[in-house]
């Protein structure tokens, strides 16, 4: 009977110690996935600096190898001690030379009015880029005719700066509620530090809008690897401001549902001949309230989390009427939620503005 006992305590114990060790791989797995972007950020922050010597150069290509060696996401996978937060931490970035001087081309610049999103952006100073003020409800985006049909497009991270001069980056790098340092807390870019995502995008030749289901469904999967995406309700008629997308029950924790509230838009048409390359570029820009519902670490409470950020769109026509590609660029600005502690250190500028590049091929 003694013996009995002792077996059944001992089969207890085991199982208890395997319930905490399954609960404990659980969490370690949970804080990858919902820091997965920094890696990517910390192994191409200095892409966006300025080198002035060859020598400079090598020493930076050495660092940007041992960065991508030391950071990368199959490192971070089998080490999963190391933080990804703090990895972003001890990378570096020239505030001097923020990536905005790379991202608007002379011939934009020079067509730039003094109003208008074009002389906004020629100013290439994050801190131009405000979030806006809620006022009237915008209207719908229509888009110009050379993006009319149907494109696969290719994003690729270029890099990004936080520009921000009252808030240190060590106290930035710390909040994880910034848009972008979880996965899906910016929904058209679902992981942004990704180096490549492919996804598709669709602009209605009546309408001149955009089918923001099939490009938000293709860009959140392709950003995530996986199909996640279960439905994108959007009716451009009834509110061209909100969209709600549904996510597969399980597939990913950190969102099962997104509602998006458009607060601003702002769009400019710079025509050929008033470029100096001879090409019409269309820029855009949208302000988006983001409210993301989850999981949370705690049994039977959901999470909820809002964020606030801004899209600016920079869109080419293509260089010859035989070409079937169109080149852009996505800057996205994330501001600090009013409900944030460190809001009004920095209530209405970027702390991080994030770039893609994009290239667009017709299908």
């Amino acid at each position: 009977m003694k013996r009995d006992k002792a077996s059944a305590g001992a089969k207890q114990k085991s199982a208890l110690k395997e319930e905490s060790s399954r609960s404990q791989r659980r969490v370690d797995s949970n804080e990858r996935d919902s820091l997965s972007v920094n890696e990517n950020i910390s192994s191409r922050v200095l892409s966006i600096d300025n080198i002035s010597n060859s020598s400079n150069m090598i020493v930076a290509a050495i660092i940007i190898c041992s960065l991508c060696c030391c950071h990368s996401v199959a490192a971070l996978s089998s080490s999963p001690q190391i933080s990804r937060r703090n990895a972003l931490r001890t990378s570096y970035t020239a505030a001097a030379t923020p990536i905005l001087h790379q991202l608007l081309s002379p011939d934009i610049a020079n067509a730039a009015s003094n109003l208008g999103l074009a002389n906004k952006l020629s100013k290439r100073d994050p801190s131009m880029l405000k979030n806006s003020v809620f006022n009237i409800p915008p209207g719908p985006q229509f888009y110009p005719e050379f993006m009319h049909g149907d494109w696969d497009v290719t994003m690729k991270f270029r890099g990004f700066v936080f520009p921000s001069t009252s808030i240190s980056k060590e106290k930035l790098v710390a909040n994880v509620g910034i848009p972008g340092f979880q996965k899906l807390s910016i929904a058209t870019v679902g992981d942004v530090g990704r180096e490549v995502t492919n996804y598709q995008m669709s602009i209605d030749k009546s309408s001149k809008m955009e089918d923001r289901k099939l490009s938000l469904s293709t860009s959140i999967n392709g950003h995530l690897g996986y199909d996640a995406v279960r439905e994108v309700i959007y009716d451009p008629k009834d509110n061209p401001n909100r969209i709600s997308i549904d996510f597969i029950p399980n597939r990913t924790r950190n969102a099962n549902r997104i509602e998006l509230f458009c607060n601003g838009r702002e769009s400019e048409l710079v025509s050929a001949e008033e470029s100096a390359s001879g090409q019409t570029v269309f820029l855009c820009a949208e302000y988006i309230r983001q409210v993301t519902f989850g999981l949370s670490q705690e049994f039977g409470v959901a999470r909820q989390v809002s964020g606030n950020y801004g899209h600016f769109w920079t869109w080419k026509s293509p260089k010859d009427s035989s070409s079937s590609t169109i080149t852009g660029n996505l800057l996205t600005a994330a501001y600090l939620d009013a409900q944030d502690p460190m809001f009004f250190e920095e209530p209405s500028k970027p702390v991080v503005v994030y770039s893609h590049d994009l290239v667009a091929t017709r299908r």
